[in-house]
Parts: C-alpha cells; sequence; structure tokens
C-alpha cells in the first residue's frame, strides 16, 4: 500500500492584515499576508493542489494523484471565502473545496443576516456569501460540500432528535444546494467536527467523503492517507496561531510518512 500522506488544509475567515487584531478570538482567522505565504510555500516546495474528488478517487478507485498533493478546504460559505480567498487563490491559479451552511446563504441571498454558533468563534453573525456568488465560485473550478442546514452539530442533533434531525439537516441542505447550484454534493464536512458512528452510518450514502474536524492546541497534525476511511477523511485546521514552522511541518510529515504530534516543536515520531 502507497505510504503517501496528503494535507488538507482547513481555513475559515481570511482577513486583511489590520483587521485580525481586534477579532475576540484568533482562532479560525487568517491574514492575507499570511495566506499568500502559504500558497507561495506550497508552490516554492513542488506541492499541487488537487480537488476534493481528486483525493476521494485516490482513496477509492486507486485514481492517480501527485506525489505532493494537497486539498484547501474553506468551512462554512463566509463572504471573505468569496471576496478575499478566491481572488488570492486565482493568482495562484488554485482552487479549494467550500463547505457551505445553506441557511447562512439563505439569509445572504435574502438581504438578511444569520447568527450561527461556531467551535472556533462562539456564536456569531458575519455576512455570509450569496447563492450566486456560490455559483460563481462553482464556475470557476471551486467544489462546494455541504456543512448541514443550519451548522448543528450532528452527534448532539442524533442524539437530541434521532436519524429523524440528522436526516432534517442533510435533506435540506442538499435540496437548497440543489437547487440554487444545479448541483448534488459530493462530499461533507462535519460542523465543530461532531460525529459519531451512527451519524456516519445516516450518510454513507449520501456523499462520497465524509470530513472530520479537530479544535485542539496545540494542534495534533493529521493526515489522509490510503488506509483511511471515506467516512473519516483527515486535515489540517489552519489559522493565525499556526506558526509558519508549524506550517511547514504539515508538509515534513506528509513527506516523511513518520512525524505525529503537536504544533509545539517537540513533535513524536510515530515510530517511538
Amino acid at each position: 500500500m502507497s505510504k503517501q500522506r496528503v494535507p488538507i488544509l482547513v481555513y475559515h475567515h481570511i482577513y486583511a492584515d489590520g483587521d485580525v487584531s481586534g477579532t475576540a478570538s484568533q482562532a479560525g482567522v487568517e491574514t492575507e499576508s499570511r495566506f499568500r505565504q502559504h500558497l507561495q510555500y506550497i508552490v516554492d516546495e513542488g506541492w499541487t493542489v488537487v480537488t476534493t474528488s481528486q483525493i476521494i478517487d485516490w482513496l477509492i478507485d486507486d485514481s492517480p494523484l501527485p506525489e505532493k498533493a494537497v486539498g484547501i478546504h474553506f468551512d462554512n460559505g463566509w463572504l471573505d471565502t468569496y471576496t478575499r480567498a478566491m481572488p488570492i487563490l486565482q493568482e495562484f491559479n488554485m482552487t479549494g473545496t467550500c463547505f457551505v451552511i445553506t441557511d447562512g446563504l439563505e439569509a445572504a441571498t435574502a438581504g438578511q443576516e444569520q447568527a450561527v454558533r461556531t467551535q472556533t468563534e462562539g456564536e456569531v453573525t458575519k455576512p455570509f456569501m450569496t447563492w450566486e456568488q456560490a455559483g460563481e465560485m462553482l464556475a470557476a473550478g471551486w467544489e462546494i460540500g455541504a456543512h448541514t442546514a443550519t451548522h448543528c452539530k450532528v452527534a448532539d442533533t442524533y442524539h437530541e432528535k434521532s436519524d429523524r434531525g440528522v436526516l432534517w439537516e442533510i435533506e435540506t441542505s442538499n435540496a437548497l444546494i440543489a437547487k440554487h447550484l444545479g448541483v448534488a454534493p459530493k462530499h461533507f464536512a462535519y460542523p465543530s467536527g461532531s460525529r459519531c458512528d451512527e451519524t456516519d452510518a445516516l450518510l454513507a450514502d449520501k456523499y462520497r467523503s465524509l470530513r472530520l474536524w479537530h479544535f485542539e492546541h496545540p494542534i495534533q497534525w493529521r493526515w489522509t492517507d490510503r488506509s483511511t476511511s471515506r467516512l473519516a477523511i483527515e486535515c489540517q485546521n489552519i489559522d493565525v496561531r499556526v506558526s509558519m514552522d508549524e506550517f511547514k511541518a504539515v508538509f515534513d510529515g506528509a513527506l516523511d510518512g513518520t512525524l505525529d504530534g503537536t504544533t509545539d516543536g517537540t513533535a513524536t515520531n510515530a515510530m517511538g
């Protein structure tokens, strides 16, 4: 079996450099200059940004994938993904996958605000992109993934409302994406990383992949490899708390095949 590891970088917000210091929490926030620095590093080190579908094709069907492949994800569907992240990625001839909260896009399209609760920022009311803007991203080569209707914690919803509550979130989200974008979402990201075996079973035939998410600090780096289940795609959360050296360690660990552990400069060697 191939020992290749694929980093999947997950961002939430890209802010202008001067806007970050005033945020209540720096979790989930990255600056434009740092984001450009990340992308330049990817280019300089010979990595190729691939789509989520390419990664899953490689994982499931053994389709070819560049030896140094990396995926880029944006969660929630915030407006700054469209206004800031997409233009910067276009400068580098790259695209990503955006996992959208459909309640947020519905509100933005109607000219309204939508409050959501997130693991990174708590309960916030921030601008979402509209469906028209999401359609422009899709036309530009992005993939649009599902992230529930309300950004619920899916495992909690299952325990509170059983199958019915989870399926309402999924079916509502999928129907709105199909209605506005004309596509069925192929990939799903668990909001706040909240999942359980029962939710995996419910969603297994709804999507080609289910992506995990971790929010611990110091961060435990995890990669997607050929032993990864399509129901548990691994990723790395990237924000301003991650230094450039730590960012580089994501790629070093993917290449050496042994590095696991924290981002505090004392990574643990999985070989012991």
